[in-house]
């Protein structure tokens, strides 16, 4: 995705972990997200904040301590490394309810190779308590539809925010489906920061359905469950 001048703008600026790499995002960006490349669920996600004077808060899963100096940062850090090489992002500034992080699973789907992708489904994923991730199994979160969470939440919305969030899906699908030319459905998660702009977290290509059987309008459901059937 990144080679597509569209999308480049909704990427968050990613980078292969090293010791010297992750300082200097500390520097650049204050709070840092590390991830496990081709990671699912939410599993391994740490949160490095500057807390200034060589103190380093970690926050992973719902676990969160306070690191005094670098080399024992990094080391603590590695030692919650999953078996995957890491990447380091800056932390986005999600949209929040009542002060838990949310973001947006949109579900972009096409009946065959040669059909156009069309966006079936959105549903907010709202992370539980104490926790930076937003998957709704790992965090014990909350699923909302997207127009009850952006009202609830701390976003700033522009009055195009859905259409921007289904331009982002539609072009991000369109690259991947040219790379991946047997894919059918992805699973987009976008986070939403405070002011409105969609960025694009990952793709999923065996996305859960069951974060939209747990909406009380199902026609996202429906929807998605009669493309896959084409």
């Amino acid at each position: 995705m990144v080679k597509h001048e569209y999308l480049r703008d909704y990427l968050p600026a990613t980078r292969p972990f090293t010791p010297e790499k992750l300082w200097e995002y500390v520097e650049d960006y204050e709070k840092v997200m590390l991830k496990p490349s081709g990671g699912g669920g939410g599993a391994g996600i740490i949160q490095l904040t500057d807390k200034g004077e060589d103190r380093y808060l970690v926050h992973a899963g719902s676990t969160k301590r306070i690191v005094h100096g670098r080399a024992k940062t990094v080391a603590y850090v590695k030692s919650l490394f999953r078996p995957k090489p890491y990447l380091l992002q800056p932390l986005i500034p999600l949209g929040r309810i009542d002060g838990r992080p949310f973001d947006v699973r949109v579900m972009v789907q096409r009946a065959g190779k040669k059909s156009p992708w069309i966006v079936t489904g959105w549903v907010a994923k709202l992370a539980g308590p104490g926790f930076v991730v937003t998957n709704v199994e790992r965090s014990r979160g909350k699923i909302l539809p997207l127009q009850t969470a952006i009202r609830l939440s701390t976003v700033t919305a522009p009055s195009n925010l859905q259409e921007e969030i289904s331009q982002v899906a539609l072009a991000a699908a369109n690259a991947l489906g040219k790379a991946y030319p047997t894919l059918r459905g992805i699973g987009l998660d976008l986070g939403i920061d405070v002011e409105g702009k969609p960025w694009i977290i990952e793709a999923n290509f065996r996305p859960s359905l069951s974060l939209f059987r747990q909406l009380k309008d199902q026609t996202f459901y429906r929807r998605i469950i009669a493309m896959q059937k084409r």
